[in-house]
């Protein structure tokens, strides 16, 4: 339902807004850990099952029921309870990074929202 590539990330429009923020975080996902030297050094099973995984840390923590639907996509790519538990330390550190970008900045907590954010389509 995205897509990511040289730093953008283009999302297929008609999602509820769930399915996208959770779209955009596996995108980001793999914009932050698999555009440097790990892409070559990791088959797109990893790849898929690690960007499926964070957006599934990240949608959980935020609040968002996201049901069956990351266990299906890492299915879909053969991914395995086993090469998460490999790709761990990568899972949290990339997660942890996208939610700490998603804390309230203390000079921003008393401001209205300005606008919506555009997405690509």
């Amino acid at each position: 339902m995205g897509m990511s590539y040289g730093g953008k990330i283009v999302l297929l429009p008609g999602q509820s807004k769930a399915e996208e923020f959770s779209c955009l975080v596996h995108e980001l996902s793999h914009e932050m850990i698999h555009k440097s030297e790990r892409r070559t050094a990791t088959t797109k099973t990893v790849r898929e099952t690690e960007a499926e995984a964070i957006a599934f840390v990240v949608s959980k923590a935020v609040g968002l029921e996201t049901g069956t639907a990351s266990a299906d996509y890492i299915q879909l790519y053969h991914g395995n309870a086993s090469l998460l538990a490999e790709s761990l330390e990568v899972i949290q550190k990339a997660s942890a990074v996208i939610l700490a970008a998603l804390e309230p900045r203390p000079e921003f907590e008393n401001q209205e929202p300005q606008g919506e954010v555009a997405v690509a389509s």
